[in-house]
């Protein structure tokens, strides 16, 4: 089985640029290795320039797939569970691998899941770029894997191209998803390093100098296919040559000088930005400390004239209360007054009535004291008629007592009396 399995996806017209991608991982000095050419959708022209590289090296394999969605990532996740290395490189059909890529790689996968190395373009002009990404590091990664711009610019955000990454083949298929379709939007490679790096199971490795070669191809687009390979031709010579990494490493240099320079005057302008900001903040801060006491005073003030207010409303109420209370009381004094007034004139009339009854009662007393005085006179001469009367008859009495026939009827006298007894 091999050591290394190299996946090399290629796609349309890149018949010109292919072998010199494959020529760059068969010159790193490590037979162990499969090559494993994934077609979407390719051309004659590449199937032909696959057979002929195919005829002079028996570890490469070709997958000839009709075009996929995208750049055709699908394919990619098909021919890696076919895979037999150990560890998994890749590499860009119109890329180059620096001398020394796969013994880095291997490396650094042996205590590691996956790896990524520093990304370095090939501008137009030849110069090279390199752009800084320390996946290890948190402050890199964390807002790599949420798709946030680094705030030190586009060398911190942009993470690192597919010639740029590696990792175990066990690790791969551990992996809740592998190579996909990639969302819109989205670059490929980048969805597919950020599966690696959300997993915490994932062990990750940061190579910080270049193994590979970019040559942006959307730079390059009005480029006719022999211009392409005629650059691809120098530089392929330029790694080539015994010092063709320290010759990398020079060019980058000063591009790296530019971007500390200018980072460093960034931060310098930020900094001078940032004390004016706080000088701004701090006088906006004074300002509106100030308008906060001056609104708290006015604040106090409203209070205060409010408070007076409620005082003055307290005792107007107060005053409207004793003024309603001495109202009711004076309505009840003369209510009382009229009360007074009205029993006065009842007593008053009661007095009369009374006075009218006692004359009353004193001319019906007279009244019937010559009633009665009469009566007693009446009485008196009926006395003095009944003595009279009685004097007569003892008179008469005394003349019949006198007389015979009164001596000769007693017998018949006391038989009617005893008959009346019985």
């Amino acid at each position: 089985m091999p050591a290394v399995s190299v996946l090399i996806p290629t796609h349309g017209r890149r018949a010109a640029t292919l072998p010199f991608a494959v020529a760059s991982v068969q010159a790193q000095g490590i037979d162990d290795i499969e090559i494993l050419i994934v077609g979407d959708g390719v051309d004659d022209s590449v199937r032909a320039t696959v057979e002929r590289l195919q005829a002079a090296d028996s570890r490469i394999r070709f997958f000839d797939f009709p075009k996929a969605p995208r750049n055709g990532e699908s394919h990619r996740d098909g021919v890696l569970r076919q895979a037999r290395g150990r560890i998994v490189c890749y590499q860009a059909d119109d890329d180059l691998w620096l001398p020394g890529h796969l013994q880095d790689m291997q490396a650094a996968l042996e205590d590691a899941d996956f790896a990524g190395a520093m990304h370095v373009n090939v501008e137009l002009d030849g110069r090279i770029r390199g752009y800084f990404f320390d996946i290890e590091r948190p402050e890199f990664r964390d807002l790599w894997v949420s798709w946030q711009a680094h705030p030190y610019g586009p060398w911190a955000s942009n993470g690192f191209g597919l010639a740029f990454g590696a990792h175990r083949l066990d690790a791969y298929l551990r992996l809740p998803e592998g190579w996909t379709t990639t969302p819109t939007g989205l670059a490929t490679d980048q969805f597919m390093w950020t599966k690696f790096a959300r997993e915490p199971w994932c062990r990750i490795r940061a190579l910080q100098w270049p193994v590979s070669l970019h040559f942006p191809a959307p730079d390059r687009r009005n480029w006719t296919d022999q211009q392409r390979a005629d650059e691809l031709a120098r530089w392929t010579q330029i790694i080539a040559r015994p010092d063709g990494r320290e010759h990398v490493y020079r060019a980058m240099l000063p591009r790296f000088g530019d971007i500390l320079l200018k980072h460093g005057l960034a931060v310098t302008q930020q900094h001078t930005a940032l004390a004016a900001a706080l000088e701004r903040e701090e006088t906006l801060r004074a300002r509106a400390q100030i308008e906060r006491d001056a609104a708290q005073m006015m604040h106090a003030n409203a209070k205060a004239e409010r408070d007076a207010e409620q005082r003055l409303r307290a005792k107007a109420e107060a005053e409207r209360d004793a003024e309603r209370t001495l109202r009711a009381k004076a309505e009840a004094e003369r209510d009382a007054e009229r009360t007074l007034r009205a029993k006065a004139e009842a007593e008053r009339s009661l007095e009369q009535t009374l006075r009218a009854q006692a004359e009353a009662k004193g001319d019906a007393h007279q009244t019937l004291h010559r009633k009665a005085q009469a009566e007693r006179e009446q009485a008196q001469a009926e006395r003095n008629v009944e003595q009279v009367l009685r004097a007569q008859a003892e008179a008469e009495r005394d003349a019949m007592r006198q007389s015979t026939f009164w001596r000769l009827s007693a017998p018949l006298r006391a038989t009617i009396n005893l008959l009346k007894k019985l």
